[in-house]
């Protein structure tokens, strides 16, 4: 994914870093953003689509605390979770994790140091194609 590009279209852009994220933020070089210390004193606008919280860590960090239950409230989080082992090893297993929490995979960051998950609540549900009003509101499709 290129995470550059994402980031480029929202105007509020917030990292907090749980682990060294190495070269990790030099992909961010080109993009505005502001380091935060922690989740706690973070002021959250619920009514804004154009804030990105981006958290750069780990499985360990992610599996040993109640990290993911604390940051309700946020509408756009994008987890870097940088390569291990761990994740490797156990990729079904994690993917099923985050998938539960609402997050979406878009693999491998560009450079190749992070697997990139991101929650972002206007597009957190995918709506199938025979939800529609062509489908329900029109009686001459209802004995097809």
């Amino acid at each position: 994914m290129d995470i550059e590009k994402y980031i480029s279209n929202k105007k509020n852009v917030r990292v907090l870093k749980l682990v060294d994220d190495g070269d990790l933020l030099k992909e961010l070089d080109s993009c505005t953003y502001e380091s935060i210390d922690s989740l706690d004193n973070y002021k959250i606008n619920v009514f804004s689509e154009d804030e990105l919280v981006v958290i750069i860590t780990d499985l360990e960090s992610l599996t040993n605390s109640d990290f993911l239950k604390k940051n309700y409230g946020l509408q756009n989080i994008m987890l870097l979770i940088t390569d291990d082992d761990k994740f490797k090893k156990n990729n079904t297993k994690y993917l099923n994790m985050f998938f539960g929490y609402g997050y979406k995979y878009f693999g491998p960051s560009s450079n190749k140091k992070a697997q990139v998950f991101v929650y972002d609540i206007s597009d957190y549900k995918d709506n199938p194609d025979w939800l529609n009003n062509k489908n329900w509101a029109n009686p001459e499709l209802w004995e097809k």
